[in-house]
């Protein structure tokens, strides 16, 4: 029987479903859905085949320079020789919000401030956008072990929310608050370590073929041109206003 309910979507390693997709929020992750190959390697099994950019992407005091070099990394691996040339705030993936709007935030004056700034200020977004880019550009889909940690993040920051919210009112929760206020931490930044080594293993092994995008049958990396005076965003997706953040 298959288990349904709270818990069995916090540990599930299904894709999302109609349900989570068909919002504004799954908007984003639509765009994936028709993908059918995988990563190189899952994000349980990162950590071990590439170590050392887990614990860099995984430690707190490395996690802002690591994640300025992987978007730099995975936008020089799609467009090669192109520096910061593409780069805008998530790539475009989050969408317009209130007063933020990417590629009007001074990335082109700005692009490695921008950057160690969105990295800081939206730490989760800036790790999966860099991502979300390799998922584009060669069609992957995240498997179970992939869809498991991140559910699993996802509920321990909620939790850890609703903790410090049921705190304000009852001074006995604080020390619970606090307790898994740093449970959660611990979960985020060990599953963007995992993240990190995922798409740092995904790029090395690409470009161990010879070149970007040079898999059997895989098409050629297209770059487009800046039209008018609207920048080309690599992996922006064609209706960001759709998406709310």
């Amino acid at each position: 029987m298959k288990e349904s309910g709270p818990r069995a979507r916090c540990f599930s390693g299904e894709p999302l479903g109609e349900d989570e997709l068909s919002t504004k929020r799954g908007a984003t992750f639509a765009r994936f859905a028709g993908n059918r190959d995988k990563f190189q390697t899952s994000m349980g099994d990162a950590c071990c085949k590439a170590p050392g950019c887990c614990l860099l992407g995984g430690c707190p005091l490395s996690f802002l320079c690591t994640q300025v070099h992987m978007r730099y990394k995975v936008l020089n691996h799609v467009a090669p020789g192109s520096g910061w040339d593409h780069y805008v705030c998530c790539q475009g993936y989050t969408g317009s919000c209130c007063c933020f709007h990417p590629g009007a935030c001074c990335e082109k004056e700005m692009p490695r401030t921008c950057m160690f700034v969105e990295a800081c200020c939206c730490a989760g977004l800036a790790v999966s956008s860099t991502r979300f880019v390799l998922m584009d550009q060669y069609k992957l889909v995240p498997d179970e072990c992939d869809n498991r940690l991140i559910r699993f993040n996802n509920c321990m920051q909620v939790l850890s929310c609703i903790c410090h919210f049921a705190a304000i009112f009852d001074r006995n929760l604080r020390d619970l608050a606090q307790i898994i206020d740093l449970i959660a931490d611990i979960v985020f930044f060990s599953t963007a370590g995992c993240m990190t080594a995922q798409v740092d293993y995904e790029i090395n092994y690409r470009e161990s073929l010879g070149s970007a995008g040079a898999l059997p049958g895989a098409p050629p990396v297209a770059v487009a041109s800046p039209i008018a005076a609207e920048p080309y965003q690599v992996g922006a997706p064609a209706e960001p206003e759709t998406m709310d953040r």
